[in-house]
């Protein structure tokens, strides 16, 4: 698989491409933090007091101050006991199933989720590793199947899917598992910042309680700056320092991103319509895609998957989209429908014309 077109991203909701400037609705910038001017003087002004680098671990020399107020900011936003920072958000799976696995026997991995999180599971004993396909019968399935008396099963799945933004049914896997014992492990890169109150995640989305869930995710989407973190009960910090080789292994997050990220936490919570007015926005731009013919998600998250299953339909999209001015984010990775699929993202930063703009372009390309 080639890499993508190089894209030059400017005026937060544009990019460059070939040399012309588009309207964009791609990545996971979800309110364009990334280039906000306080987050980029925040992290100006770290590089030039704190350098570019902690140059150690946390467990030696590397442990900044800086990344202590991010935990605690973070775990404050997102209503946590403690939340550990780590290098990236890829990372975060692995370092949050290194500090549990030894409290937990069964393992329920939905095969549908994100890579990282099969990357984690590969740290686990394998022949206690069960897959399921997403859905709460299956899993029941899988459970009655697999998990004896006493023993305590931690399901692993993603909160939001990242390309449809289709929230999964965590109330019901906590409903299967609780009275078990066990745990969930949502990866909530796509929730974070964007979905649930106040931008809480997916977990919040559905009513858990403080004890069901770990929460995982990235500062690189909806925070706009870079690197992981784990989130849990309070006890799960000391766990992460004790038993997780990829934290104490890693050089943290760098300092001038741990202060763009804090700077982007303290923006979301002084302007929550932000969140509430991207999550109205995705409501109705889901109505009206909907209505076109295309089947969405119920769910508030800033992402759409658009397709027309042939490629020669999408290609004509594309060429649409090209010329309106809009980037044509089509996606073909293995697994997608045929010929493709357009991952549109949205942010709070898009204007109603550029959206208007984006769903009229669209509707052209429908019978």
């Amino acid at each position: 698989m080639s890499l993508a077109a190089e894209l030059r991203f400017f005026d937060r909701t544009k990019v460059l491409h070939g040399g012309r400037p588009y309207v964009f609705f791609g990545g996971t910038d979800y309110h364009r933090l990334a280039s906000h001017p306080e987050v980029l003087r925040a992290f100006g002004e770290a590089v030039l007091t704190e350098g570019l680098s902690c140059a150690g671990s946390r467990l030696t020399t590397g442990n900044h101050p800086l990344l202590a107020r991010l935990e605690a900011e973070t775990a404050a936003f997102l209503g946590a006991g403690s939340v550990s920072a780590c290098s990236g958000g890829y990372l975060a799976n692995t370092v949050a199933l290194e500090a549990v696995r030894d409290d937990y026997w069964r393992f329920f991995l939905d095969s549908g989720a994100h890579a990282s999180l099969a990357t984690g599971a590969e740290t686990l004993p394998m022949d206690r590793v069960h897959l399921f396909r997403g859905d709460p019968g299956e899993l029941a399935t899988e459970i009655k199947l697999n998990l004896k008396p006493r023993e305590r099963p931690l399901v692993l799945t993603d909160g939001v899917v990242g390309g449809t933004g289709r929230l999964a049914p965590l109330q019901a896997y906590w409903e299967l598992v609780g009275p078990l014992g066990g745990t969930l492990l949502v990866d909530d890169s796509h929730g974070l910042g964007v979905v649930g109150p106040g931008g809480q995640g997916s977990p919040a989305q559905a009513g858990l309680p403080s004890d069901a869930c770990i929460q995982t995710g990235t500062f690189a989407k909806a925070f706009g700056a870079f690197g992981g973190l784990v989130a849990g009960p309070a006890d799960l910090a000391g766990k992460v320092a004790a038993r997780s080789r990829a934290f104490v292994g890693a050089t943290p997050i760098p300092p001038p991103l741990a202060a763009a990220a804090l700077r982007s936490i303290g923006l979301l919570r002084e302007h929550p319509e932000w969140i509430t007015g991207l999550q109205a926005r995705m409501v109705e731009v889901r109505r009206r895609l909907g209505a076109l013919g295309f089947p969405m998600a119920d769910s508030t998250a800033p992402m759409v998957s658009v397709t027309h299953h042939d490629q020669a339909r999408n290609q004509r999209l594309c060429a649409i989209l090209l010329d309106a001015g809009i980037y044509p984010s089509l996606i073909n990775y293995p697994g997608c429908p045929p010929g493709g699929h357009f991952r549109f993202a949205f942010s709070s930063v898009h204007t109603d014309p550029e959206v208007e703009l984006l769903i009229q372009s669209i509707a052209l390309s429908c019978p």
